[in-house]
């Protein structure tokens, strides 16, 4: 019958990973197919939340970085069952998804992931949030909220906000994922909240509807209406397509209307007021989003195994070549019954409902 693929000579030479735990020499001598992912060290490392990815290549070039206990020389693709280490520290495989987050951003806070002296920032703002909880609530009752912050972990800005705006701000681990959201291709519409000083030209909005300019810069098709208006202000909603290329302050500078108040109200089916306020929030991506998610790269390929196996007294044995046609290596036990606990003459082994089989003592 078919059974597993004995490793090359010199993969199983190769020094142990540490944390492989007791079998892990056994799951150096052994392959298996598996249908698994691969990705680059910088892109696996950045997903974890552990460093960027420009930060990651420095540790590669380093020497800090580790495969399955031999130091990286390159940013080389793995797959998921791989062994991964920086400075000893396990880098586990990530998530199939990127994952996503949301949060109210305040006026007067920068929307950038490095901290400024001086200056309230996005890691500044998480960090008073989780302090403010932990005094409000007590230690006891906010165990783990460091770990669900983001304060001290790579993340990513999908679409940021002028200092003085505030609104809803997405946050993600994946570079790509937020590159794609925050695309004018991607066709994902965001809703502002704006009140002007004065009467805005009203003729003037009206023509953004058919396609709007600003310094050069194609906003396409803007959409904007008066929601309410006072002697001195008028409040306007205003829809278009945002992009990295397509800042709002442009346009409005453009129309000369005096800006008193900026508010992004929505981005695509995210909206500000089904986020939690002084709170990170992890949201769900919407399945009107899932095409923009990064492609996995797929294969089948031989892996190492890992563990051990359950045997029929329900302990765990190393991983051995059985019931094979290829010739198990010297030293290594040729039977399928566990090495270490094999049964007595007294006791023989039945199947039962059980899927380990059930031991009975012959009478």
């Amino acid at each position: 019958g078919l059974g597993l693929v004995l490793a090359p000579q010199e993969a199983r030479e190769r020094p142990e990973p540490r944390g492989m735990g007791l079998f892990g020499k056994a799951a150096q001598q052994q392959l298996q197919l598996l249908s698994t992912r691969f990705e680059r060290l910088t892109r696996r490392i950045s997903l974890c939340g552990i460093m960027s990815g420009h930060k990651a290549e420095e540790a590669i070039a380093a020497g800090r970085v580790q495969v399955d206990g031999v130091i990286a020389a390159s940013n080389l693709k793995v797959f998921d069952e791989a062994w991964v280490t920086l400075d000893g520290v396990v880098v586990p495989a990530p998530p199939r998804l990127p994952r996503l987050w949301a949060l109210r951003k305040p006026r007067r806070v920068l929307c950038q992931s490095a901290e400024q002296e001086g200056v309230a920032t996005l890691r500044t703002l998480m960090r008073r949030w989780r302090e403010k909880e932990a005094a409000t609530y007590g230690r006891a009752q906010t165990v783990g909220a460091e770990d669900e912050s983001l304060e001290d972990k790579h993340f990513v800005v999908v679409c940021g906000l002028p200092f003085g705006a505030d609104g809803i701000v997405l946050l993600t681990n994946d570079g790509v994922f937020a590159e794609r959201l925050y695309s004018a291709s991607s066709n994902i519409i965001s809703e502002y909240d704006l009140r002007v000083a004065g009467d805005p030209p009203v003729d003037l909005l009206h023509s953004w509807r058919k396609g709007a300019r600003a310094g050069g810069v194609d906003y396409g098709r803007v959409f904007c209406s008066i929601t309410g208006r006072t002697d001195v202000a008028t409040r306007l909603r205003v829809r278009f397509v945002e992009a990295p290329e397509r800042p709002l302050e442009l346009l409005l500078d453009a129309a000369k209307l005096r800006v008193r108040r900026l508010t992004r109200y929505s981005f695509g089916p995210y909206v500000v007021t089904a986020i939690h306020q002084n709170r990170l929030s992890q949201v769900r991506i919407k399945d009107s989003l899932m095409h923009l998610v990064p492609e996995n790269d797929v294969r089948e390929v031989l892996v190492p195994t890992r563990g051990g196996v359950m045997g029929n007294h329900g302990r765990l044995r190393a991983v051995t070549l059985e019931n094979s046609s290829v010739p198990p290596v010297e030293g290594e036990p040729a039977t399928s019954r566990d090495p270490e606990v094999a049964p007595s003459g007294d006791d023989e082994v039945t199947e039962g409902t059980s899927s380990w089989g059930r031991l009975r003592s012959r009478r």
